[in-house]
């Protein structure tokens, strides 16, 4: 779970000039309410980054008291489970901006708010702002699980820390993020240790145990071999079990998601590979265009993870 604080710290600034208007289909007034303009981190969510503005245009609404809040761009519903950076990459690649591309990147970015006829068809249920909180949760708990090759790291982040960690992501604020993410690698590391002392006695008496057994052995059949191999001391688990990586595949009305465990020492082309796309796609991360596929892996999740922990890698 360490961050690099320079390349991290770097994807956490971005934000991306955006247009907020109320629907239509919304409006309760003769006039539409005026668009609001703000700047929506990347590493945030739109429920979360754009509340205020939603509640500036709730009052203008014929369905003001609906929780069912939903964004569009371009009649097209968005997923209030992904980040605001990783939207923004699936808009543009879907109209054509690449990094051979000439075509303008039209900003600001121009969502759509709704307060009803939500797409239940298209997108998960939504209850209100704590569900994307705990998409969030439980997003990063997969990635820490798929980082560790265990759940103990997900089970170190307690109730307090979700709460600052998510404050943190929906204004954009990495020291803050960074903080807490410091807190939860340290009462890891001695939840970690403590595991390891277990570990070590436990070897100990299995040592003794497999003395013991075959002592028993050697006396009722002085032929038979030692029992079972020798054990070795744990020591510290490695850093990285697998890198949590997801492809985000956009082609016609679907987008494809895909996962799968990523060796830490994988390149981006091996990974497209192994996720059953070819090399030769457009690619986008983290804003991104011009990524080669003998990047590595590991490097650019660094560099570029979501605050979710997962790097986003959508491919055209």
């Amino acid at each position: 779970m360490n961050l690099n604080d320079g390349a991290q710290g770097l994807s956490w600034h971005g934000q991306i000039p955006c247009e907020i208007n109320l629907s239509s289909y919304d409006v309760v007034d003769l006039a539409a309410p005026a668009p609001i303009h703000l700047m929506l981190p990347r590493m945030s969510y739109l429920h979360a980054a754009a509340s205020e503005a939603v509640e500036a245009l709730r009052g203008s609404s014929l369905t003001s008291t609906s929780s069912a809040v939903w964004f569009s761009v371009d009649k097209q519903p968005q997923r209030f489970n992904l980040p605001v950076g990783v939207l923004f990459d699936i808009h543009q690649l879907k109209n054509g901006v690449s990094q051979n591309s000439q075509t303008i990147r039209h900003l600001p970015w121009k969502l759509t708010v709704h307060f009803s006829s939500y797409p239940s068809d298209v997108l998960l249920g939504y209850e209100g702002p704590s569900t994307t909180k705990h998409f969030f949760c439980q997003q990063l708990k997969q990635a820490l699980f798929l980082e560790h090759g265990n759940a103990r790291m997900g089970m170190a982040i307690t109730q307090e820390m979700t709460e600052q960690m998510w404050g943190a992501v929906g204004v954009g604020d990495f020291e803050t993020y960074k903080l807490v993410n410091d807190r939860v690698v340290a009462d890891y590391e001695m939840g970690e240790l403590k595991h390891e002392k277990e570990d070590i006695r436990s070897e100990q008496q299995k040592k003794t145990d497999e003395i013991r057994a075959q002592m028993d052995a050697e006396r009722e059949a002085a032929e038979r071999k030692e029992r079972g191999e020798e054990e070795v001391g744990k020591g510290r688990k490695r850093e990285i079990a697998s890198v949590p990586v997801r492809v985000l595949a956009i082609g016609g009305e679907q987008m494809k998601v895909i996962q799968k465990p990523v060796v830490a020492t994988a390149t981006l082309g091996e990974v497209l590979q192994l996720f059953g796309i070819d090399s030769g796609v457009e690619r986008v991360i983290n804003g991104l265009f011009a990524v080669p596929d003998d990047a590595f892996i590991m490097e650019l999740w660094r560099s570029c993870q979501s605050a979710d922990h997962f790097l986003y890698v959508v491919v055209k």
